[in-house]
């Protein structure tokens, strides 16, 4: 290894100087590459396009001295029998940097080093690094970049990044004051603001440091490391290479062959646009390992609020988990187990839990399974129910989501610098990941409207055929669309059945195929009855599904039918007797029994149900009485799924936004 000697562009000398200066200290760069710079790249590593074969794998390109890494180590004067990291001129009251922590320290460490200019140790350092007022993230952006992120999360994320900030400098700031340390007036709050965003977006975990630093000095996180040189090779999802730490050093090693000519990039993990964005000032196109972070805004008082504060009663513990693993992944995101069901790997595993628990009805919650790690309902016969609600809440945020996006760029003008590009590419990228989980969401509620087909393999390729045809063509891209079929059809899903949502006049379906014309028109008798002498009853989903469910427990309820049902319709009903008992009366009048009492007195269909067919009913079964109608009502409202209608239709909607919503009843499969 040697120093980067054909390095002469001018516009490099900097960097140059940076890997002289490594060199000096112990460090080198391997002669088979070069620091280059373009436009679309600007400052990185490349393998020189003169050699006569590509790079292997297992090459060590930089070696960066642990002695000119920058840390909080520096900042306390750390010392141990396997090195020692100077103050270099920056000395804070010990008793302050113990008040405020490691990160603060971190900042202000670098505040102060910035601060000394050229007599700094790390001057060649800080010299290639974005001055204040050349950062790029959305913190920085000026008023003619603002309009591009509006719509977008990056608003809300930026405010958010700034309060906090904000708060632990003015706290800082106000403790170093109080100390008596000199000049603490030139530590501001917008180079405050520059060291933290340098930190964040370029600084390592301190395993890179487990060499020099004893190990029970080592905390797991806390405590963040600028690596010169090192921290100059560009991002690239995926990339094969290692920071391989030394008892003096750390060596970027390439775990991939690297073609001359060919940049060589760093791996800084699996970071989302948001991530890059946020931290570094830039977005990928197409990024594998991109995905949506979700705010579901948790109440107190709702079950999940309830569950989560039942979880930490049982496993205090779960308080250190603070991070909510809320995500929308893009159909080609890496990270997926080959067992994972097709579901989670669209919607993160926490986030389908936390859905179905919000979106369960009381039933399903007598099935809820709080671990350490996990809120859940547990999977079983009628838990469907909360998987269908679920993803049809989903898909009416997917829908909405997606459209403002778009609605939010309608006026854009075309890009005219790179934050105005990385925008760009963040929204159209959320706009993708709705889209394709849109499509995921509609497979599985589609498979529950399928009464007619099974789940062969024929079948569910038909059904998904189907579904992607009517998906508007030209949203998105045909390998999109391909990966989307390879998710659903490589993978197995949570739902195992077919044909577990049914519309009104579909209920009729699961009954002897005698039995479904005589029901259907008795129900129509009856609807034509509560049209005109109780309204309000003919035009709610509710009352409607009341109604049919009435009719289908009486039907069990009768010794001459309840032999002749099917078995998947006795099993249902069973279970609803079970799980929903029949209030008594002493429980008093409330006001939809008291309409229901009028419904029951309006229709009263036991002088002439069995004049429409309904034969094997007695007269005097009171199956559509005012307690039954009420119960049933209750049972229909637990039961019942909003899902969207035509979602695919909304998409290519223009101007106000108008999410038609249908009614189903929930009928689970044995």
């Amino acid at each position: 290894m040697a120093a980067l000697s054909d390095q002469v562009d001018p516009k490099l000398e900097a960097h140059t100087e940076l890997v002289n200066w490594v060199i000096q200290h112990g460090g080198a760069v391997s002669k088979t590459v070069r620091i280059s710079q373009d436009a679309s790249r600007g400052v990185h590593l490349q393998v020189k396009a003169d050699l006569p074969s590509a790079i292997p794998k297992e090459t060590k390109v930089i070696n960066t001295p642990i002695s000119v890494s920058m840390s909080w180590y520096n900042a306390v004067g750390y010392e141990s029998p396997h090195g020692s990291f100077p103050k270099y001129g920056v000395d804070f009251p010990r008793s302050w940097i113990d008040q405020i922590g490691p990160e603060e320290t971190s900042a202000f460490f670098l505040m102060g080093q910035y601060l000394r200019g050229e007599e700094g140790f790390w001057y060649p350092y800080l010299r290639t690094l974005p001055q204040p007022g050349q950062l790029t993230t959305p913190l920085f952006f000026g008023e003619e970049d603002v309009d591009w992120i509006q719509g977008t999360g990056i608003p809300e994320a930026s405010v958010e990044r700034i309060r906090i900030w904000e708060r632990k400098f003015d706290e800082a700031i106000t403790l170093l004051e109080e100390s008596g340390f000199l000049d603490c007036e030139r530590f501001t709050w917008e180079l405050y603001l520059w060291a933290s965003t340098i930190i964040t977006s370029r600084a390592f975990s301190a395993k890179v440091l487990s060499g020099a630093v004893q190990p029970d000095d080592l905390p797991e996180d806390g405590i963040s490391v600028l690596l010169p040189l090192i921290d100059l090779p560009n991002h690239r999802p995926m990339a094969k290479v290692e920071w391989r730490a030394g008892d003096e050093d750390i060596g970027l090693i390439v775990l991939e062959d690297v073609a001359p000519g060919e940049e060589v990039s760093n791996n800084y993990g699996p970071r989302n646009n948001e991530q890059l964005f946020m931290n570094y000032g830039f977005c990928i196109a197409g990024n594998p390992t991109d995905y949506r972070i979700v705010h579901l805004g948790v109440k107190p008082d709702s079950p999940l609020g309830q569950a989560k504060a039942r979880q930490l009663e049982l496993f205090p513990q779960a308080a250190k988990n603070v991070e909510e693993h809320y995500y929308i992944f893009n159909p080609y995101y890496p990270f997926m187990a080959p067992e994972t069901p097709m579901e989670h790997s669209i919607f993160s595993p926490a986030l389908f839990n936390a859905l179905t628990v919000m979106e369960s009805n009381v039933r399903e919650r007598k099935m809820l399974e709080i671990t350490e790690d996990t809120i859940r309902i547990i999977p079983g016969y009628g838990n469907n129910h909360s998987i269908y609600a679920a993803l049809a809440q989903i898909s009416f945020e997917l829908i909405a989501h997606s459209t403002n996006l778009k609605a939010s760029a309608e006026d854009l003008p075309e890009p005219t610098n790179l934050n105005h590009i990385h925008s760009q590419i963040y929204r159209n990228g959320q706009i993708l990941i709705d889209e394709s989980a849109l499509i995921i969401a509609s497979w599985c509620i589609a498979r529950g409207r399928e009464h007619k087909r099974g789940e062969s393999w024929e079948d569910t390729k038909a059904l998904l055929h189907e579904l992607m045809e009517r998906f508007p063509a030209g949203l998105l891209p045909d390998d999109v669309l391909s990966r989307i079929r390879v998710r659903i059809l490589e993978r197995p899903s949570l739902i195992t059945k077919n044909g577990e949502l049914y519309r009104l006049g579909e209920l009729f379906s699961l009954l002897p195929a005698e039995m479904q014309q005589p029901s259907q028109t008795c129900f129509q008798h009856i609807l034509g009855e509560a049209s005109q002498n109780v309204p309000p009853m003919a035009s709610d989903p509710q009352s409607l599904f009341a109604t049919v469910i009435c009719l289908l427990i009486a039907t069990y309820n009768s010794p001459e039918a309840r032999s002749r049902l099917p078995s998947r319709l006795s099993c249902w009903v069973a279970f609803l007797l079970e799980q929903y008992p029949l209030p008594s009366d002493a429980e008093g009048v409330s006001e939809p029994l008291e309409l229901f009492q009028e419904y029951a007195k309006a229709v009263n269909p036991a002088s002439w149900a069995a004049g429409d067919g309904v034969d094997w009913l007695a007269e005097d079964s009171g199956w559509l009485d005012a307690k039954w109608l009420h119960w049933a009502w209750i049972v229909a409202g637990e039961e019942m799924v909003m899902i969207p209608l035509d979602p695919f239709d909304i998409l290519k909607m223009e101007g106000s936004l108008s999410m038609l919503k249908q009614a189903c009843l929930y009928v689970p499969q044995e």
